[in-house]
């Protein structure tokens, strides 16, 4: 099955390749049918897919998105903005062993 075939894809962004490579291994373990694309900034995801405002973007073009922020920041204010703008999950990376163990 070729990327412009699988039904989902996921983008990582993140600043940690080590992040990154756990994570998509992870998800490729889980499931090869889906598309994982990395950045490792914004610019590199805005290069993707063209825009700044990607929570909201994503949220706006396809509203079946699911939304997961990782952040080293789990500040409530952050949390709440993301939430606001259409991330559905906000999580601490911190926490990210157990949850992956889980």
């Amino acid at each position: 099955m070729t990327s412009a075939n699988k039904l989902f894809k996921l983008l990582i962004v993140d600043d940690s390749y080590l992040l990154q490579s756990r994570l998509k291994k992870a998800v490729s373990e889980m499931d090869t049918s889906i598309d994982i694309r990395q950045a490792f900034n914004c610019a590199e995801a805005i290069q993707l897919f063209s825009e700044f405002e990607l929570i909201h973007k994503f949220k706006k073009e396809n509203p079946a998105i699911v939304q997961v922020i990782f952040t080293n920041y789990p500040i409530d204010k952050f949390r709440s903005i993301c939430i606001k703008m259409g991330a559905k999950y906000f999580i601490d990376k911190s926490d990210l062993h157990s949850l992956l163990n889980t």
